[in-house]
């Protein structure tokens, strides 16, 4: 199992998770150089045991307040640090001791995410591989798949009542849930549409999509054609990217057509990774850039100067649109063909309840997350980090996503957002999904570069 773990992380790493925060590197690969210098100087103690009981360390230094008699004592890890989302996680967990100040309390770590040791990411592996896990920790939805085979945290829906579990959006439920059972639930999340610049779209006499009325991708490919001109593309789709983008973005175009990039069983590529549906968004995807209806390496915020009248863009992108001198709207995300079911991408960070709680203490736990992933959590992360709510009545409290603009957000969410395979190979898909576009843009025959990345996705699963 560990050697699983490290695998996966090797792929995660290859994909840079599309809302990773930044890192500070050199603090970072200091604090692993002396653990291997320390490691080396007692034998037989290995850096991964270090981390581990390096975060254990940290965490009591952190717990300075003395506690009362019979107070259950928790602890909780999280992924942000000096963001205003990480200093939403700090207020709430502060807020959870006032509230249950005779019952329980909840000592909080944060740790910065970053792409060196000493990361969350390699904190968590590490206590995974090694023990020393927080009763609760977040988790990307992604990796809920690879967690839950691996043990390392335990199914929590028989704490909420099933009204509780329906007020979370689907794709909520979706990702935290695991061969049948429900392992993590989040406090916020996310969705993709298609921006447009609504003065190209009146000057061209092109009527947006509504949210009720997705276009079809011929629809998007005639509109994209007549609102390309030598200054402009007419849209730009992140095709530069090389990581988790691309099957964030892309992936509801293949659910549409009632199909995925791998099996129910979440392991087998063959016959969807390269199937016919991930072929005709390959080939899709080719001809918008062999036409030049899209820049397969476009300038970065093409859409926002103006170099493109669409981008397909997430739920984040309106808090950077004030800048801008841009008349903007959001359309949503386009659906196959007149047959298809239209399908939306979303996925946020989630809560889950670590192996190493203790029985005793699982009940409190439990409240913990329910306190964390509630109605008010949720309106309050909402105000820090402009991401849509995870659950119904969050956006009813906030009310930002009830008309145009955000509106697509919401109702997608409620009804065609899909969540991203729950798979224990999700990383490694993932990392050959963006791969296999890559190959696409710079020349590689669409089933050629689908086939290679089973041949790859195959090759990476086996070695396991």
């Amino acid at each position: 199992m560990k050697k699983k773990i490290i695998s996966i992380m090797l792929a995660t790493v290859m994909t840079a998770g599309l809302l990773a925060g930044c890192g500070e590197g050199n603090a970072d690969q200091a604090e692993a150089q002396g653990n291997a210098d320390q490691a080396e100087a007692q034998g037989n103690v290995t850096a991964e045991e270090q981390d581990a009981e390096a975060v254990a360390q940290d965490a009591e230094e952190e717990n300075t307040e003395p506690s009362a008699e019979g107070v259950v004592e928790l602890d909780l890890w999280v992924h942000e640090t000096e963001s205003a989302e990480g200093q939403l996680y700090k207020k709430l967990a502060e807020d959870f001791n006032n509230e249950y100040a005779d019952k329980y309390h909840v000592t909080i770590t944060q740790i910065a995410r970053s792409g060196d040791a000493g990361g969350y990411d390699d904190k968590v592996n590490s206590a995974i591989s090694n023990g020393g896990l927080p009763d609760v920790f977040t988790i990307d939805g992604v990796r809920v798949g690879e967690f839950a085979d691996a043990g390392a945290i335990v199914p929590i829906g028989d704490y909420f009542t099933q009204e509780d579990l329906a007020d979370f959006n689907p794709s909520i439920i979706q990702q935290g849930t695991y061969q049948d059972q429900l392992y993590t639930v989040g406090c916020f999340d996310s969705s993709v549409g298609i921006f447009y610049n609504k003065d190209m779209f009146e000057e061209a006499g092109i009527t947006p999509a509504t949210k009720e009325d997705p276009w079809t991708i011929e629809e998007l490919t005639q509109a994209a054609e007549k609102l390309t001109t030598g200054d402009h593309y007419g849209i730009t789709m992140a095709l530069d990217a090389k990581d988790e983008t691309v099957i964030y973005f892309f992936l509801p175009l293949i659910q549409s057509q009632n199909s995925n990039v791998i099996a129910s069983d979440g392991l087998t590529a063959e016959g969807y990774l390269n199937g016919q549906a991930s072929l005709n968004l390959m080939t899709w995807i080719k001809d918008m850039v062999d036409e030049g209806y899209a820049s397969a390496t476009p300038e970065a915020n093409s859409f926002e100067l103006g170099k493109a009248a669409m981008a397909v863009n997430g739920s984040w992108a309106p808090a950077g649109l004030a800048d801008y001198d841009i008349n903007w709207g959001i359309m949503p995300m386009a659906k196959w063909d007149e047959n298809s079911t239209p399908a939306s991408a979303c996925g946020s960070w989630t809560f889950g309840m670590s192996k190493d709680c203790p029985e005793e203490e699982k009940e409190a736990a439990a409240e913990l997350i329910k306190f964390m992933t509630s109605t008010d959590a949720d309106a309050q992360m909402y105000a820090a980090n402009s991401m849509p709510p995870a659950r119904q009545s969050a956006f009813d409290q906030t009310g930002a996503f009830d008309s145009e603009p955000l509106d697509v957000f919401k109702y997608q969410l409620a009804n065609t957002s899909k969540a991203r395979p729950v798979s224990v190979n999700y990383a490694i898909l993932s990392n050959q999904f963006a791969t296999a576009m890559q190959n696409v843009l710079t020349g590689m025959d669409p089933k050629e570069a689908l086939d290679e990345a089973v041949s790859q996705y195959n090759f990476q699963t086996d070695m396991e």
